[in-house]
């Protein structure tokens, strides 16, 4: 499943109409409803906040807010699904310039006020992530130490009769990362995972 990464902006005129488009990352109703209510105060007085979104790969909602029926929310949610995103939320905020655009050219202003944020966002895909404890010894402390603090979210270390890292890895990494520990390790597996969940992490590449 892939997302966006934080906010991202794109805004243009069309006869005289001021379009921003925003995106966000969101994953529950309250962050939608909180995003909503943070466009409405950082653009205050448009004429029409236009938005839609997806949750969890199944929750799905349009909003024309006001303007003609599917001319806006819908074509927004049409392109979020063409790009497959999930756990988004885009807004299309319009300031009215005194000309009518028509069907046609309303459906074509909001599909681009979203298309342009998304080619420029980050993108982010949910992963697997793992909560990992590695035990060694001293002898082996050297290229230990190196491969974790170069490979993985190192969260503490902690030195005693041997030494214990916590540390996170997810399904990209973790086989790779397992082997070079073994193998560094007077090939001894003690590689425990402590905890395993779904997040999202930015795409590489």
């Amino acid at each position: 499943m892939t997302s966006v990464y934080g906010e991202t902006k794109f805004e243009f005129i069309e006869k005289k109409s001021r379009f921003i488009g925003l995106l966000f990352h969101v994953k529950t109703q309250n962050d939608v409803e909180n995003k909503l209510a943070y466009c409405k105060e950082k653009y205050p007085n448009a004429n029409h906040y236009v938005y839609a979104y997806i949750l969890d790969n199944k929750v799905q909602k349009a909003s024309d807010d006001g303007e003609p029926q599917r001319t806006a929310g819908y074509p927004i949610l049409d392109i979020l699904n063409k790009n497959q995103l999930n756990d988004v939320l885009a807004v299309v905020i319009r300031y009215f310039g005194g000309i009518k655009l028509g069907a046609g050219g309303l459906i074509r202003a909001y599909s681009h006020s979203i298309s342009e944020p998304i080619k420029k966002a980050t993108f982010i895909e949910k992963v697997t992530s793992y909560y990992c404890k590695f035990i060694t010894d001293y002898d082996h402390l050297g290229d230990i130490d190196k491969i974790i603090r170069e490979n993985t979210k190192l969260e503490k270390v902690n030195y005693d009769q041997e030494i214990s890292f916590f540390f996170y890895l997810n399904n990209h990494n973790f086989k790779t990362i397992k082997q070079m520990l073994f193998n560094h390790n007077d090939y001894k597996d003690s590689l425990e995972i402590l905890e395993e969940k779904q997040v999202y992490a930015k795409v590489i590449g």
